[in-house]
């Protein structure tokens, strides 16, 4: 009957859970209600010999998670007194050293729980900042985006492929070239930024630089006019006969050049020079601003990302390594087997929780860099997701240039987050890579056999991060697209041309 009754009870509370916060006292009524029914079975049914008296186990846990140690205490003093007392009436001669053994088992529990819930709260207040941070974070994204259509209206943009297009479409309406070439200086080589009428290659030491181009970047000129008449001279457009070459520097400095160049011998006038002198000293600031304001966007999320990680290692893995510890220890203080059992498994899945957050933790550092491309980043992160996860994963890529780091930077994080959802949400079994880069385009695809996403009412693919892949595509004009069938799989293909 007593069985009976606690089985009924146990239904009852599966479908109506306590509800417990961990932050009023109110709660205490329900967990003294159900503690007065699992005493009373222990009581009826061999006090410490009873098959219920690990239910005082959850009893003084709820009442930990509610009032922290000392209210678990006292909850484990209140449980033993109502064991032992009417234990001794019964049966004085009854051993004290197994109530002390039960005693010092659930006050450990009692502090477990009580520690469980400090550390729940802790974890919730900083939830609770992350959330208000990430608020933040939005706030000041909106405002960048304000920013930005604001400097759309400016005679230069500050992105920079918009500020390449506007100035080599301004200089074709000005000068009316057969052949127009902006390369501009890298760090180790220089590289053609945009071209019209000619075909270069996208990066370029300094030596294979056309000599006319070495030319001018040696020359303290702002303005080169070179005739192109004597076959001998090594031109940029092989038809060319004419060419305007203008310096392209900011702060003092060399940050590119532009050539300009005709298929008729007649020269360029004073007129044309005067013009790509003047547009070339604002091109050249355009460009070096946008620059900067892409280093400027790149360092601060590099800053942002590490300052987050380093807070979740210091503060959340530091408490879950406290966890463990506690757990260790209290699995070895001896006691009954089932209990140590359960501590131990307790254990196990903290220490798989520390794996999983020191992985993320590996993730969030991982990125592209000056002198990190993408495809170094991709083969590191392709072997650690399949040592972690069991994934068979794969890494094709044919490289001929790089894109701008912060192009690259936005591709990589919309495969990360594809190699993300065949990891966790897709059951895959396999996961293949494909990077293209050429001098012309480039794409990306991430292949996995897994379940496939789900749509959403309209239609649509939803969920799995998504609108951030596509909120990265769109931020560097990318082309972004989704090919999934239930059961079939999901391949993500970002395209980016010239």
């Amino acid at each position: 009957m007593i069985g009976a009754a606690i089985l009924s009870y146990a239904l009852w509370r599966t479908i109506r859970p306590l509800e417990l916060t961990g932050t009023s006292y109110r709660e205490f009524w329900p967990v003294l209600a159900e503690g007065v029914i699992v005493i009373t079975a222990v009581v009826a049914t061999d006090y410490w010999g009873s098959p219920y008296v690990f239910g005082l186990v959850t009893v003084i846990a709820a009442a930990g998670f509610i009032g922290g140690i000392p209210m678990a205490l006292q909850a484990t003093a209140a449980c033993v007194a109502a064991v032992a007392v009417p234990l001794h009436l019964i049966d004085p001669g009854a051993s004290a050293r197994v109530t002390v053994q039960w005693a010092v088992q659930l006050s450990v529990v009692a502090v477990l729980a009580g520690h469980t819930r400090r550390l729940s709260l802790a974890a919730r207040a900083e939830t609770s900042r992350y959330a208000g941070r990430l608020r933040q974070l939005a706030d000041v994204n909106d405002l960048l985006l304000q920013l930005r259509s604001a400097a759309q209206t400016l005679p230069m943009s500050l992105d920079l492929a918009e500020t390449l297009d506007s100035s080599v479409s301004r200089l074709q309406e000005l000068l009316d070239p057969d052949a127009l070439v902006v390369i501009l200086r890298e760090d180790d080589h220089w590289a053609v930024a945009r071209s019209t009428g000619v075909q270069l290659p996208g990066r370029l030491p300094l030596a294979d630089l056309p000599a006319v181009a070495r030319q001018v970047a040696e020359s303290t000129a702002q303005v080169l006019v070179v005739p192109l008449d004597d076959p001998a001279v090594e031109r940029i457009g092989a038809e060319s006969r004419s060419g305007l070459y203008a310096r392209l520097t900011a702060r003092q400095e060399l940050v590119g050049l532009v050539a300009v160049e005709r298929r008729t011998t007649a020269p360029f006038s004073n007129h044309d020079v005067a013009v790509l002198s003047e547009f070339s000293q604002q091109m050249a600031i355009g460009i070096d601003n946008a620059r900067w304001f892409s280093r400027i966007g790149t360092l601060a999320a590099e800053q942002e990302r590490s300052r987050i990680a380093r807070d979740l290692h210091d503060r959340v893995g530091q408490s879950l390594a406290l966890v463990g510890f506690e757990l260790d220890r209290a699995s070895k203080q001896g006691g009954d087997a089932e209990v140590r059992q359960k501590l131990l498994d307790l254990r196990e899945n903290v220490r798989a929780v520390v794996t999983e957050l020191r992985e993320t933790l590996y993730d969030l550092r991982t990125d592209v860099s000056d002198e990190r491309d993408i495809t170094v980043a991709m083969t590191d992160f392709l072997d650690r997701v399949g040592e972690r996860s069991g994934l068979v994963t794969s890494f094709g890529h044919e490289v001929t240039r790089r894109l701008a780091v912060n192009v690259e930077r936005e591709v990589w994080r919309i495969a990360q987050e594809a190699i993300f959802n065949a990891e966790r949400h897709a059951d895959a079994k396999t996961v293949k890579v494909a990077w293209r880069c050429d001098e012309d385009s480039a794409e990306l695809t991430v292949t996995d056999d897994g379940q496939g996403m789900p749509a959403s009412g309209d239609g649509r693919q939803g969920g799995y991060g998504l609108l951030g892949m596509q909120e990265r595509a769109n931020a560097i004009g990318a082309s972004l697209g989704f090919a999934s069938t239930p059961g079939g799989g999901t391949t993500v293909r970002v395209s980016l041309s010239r």
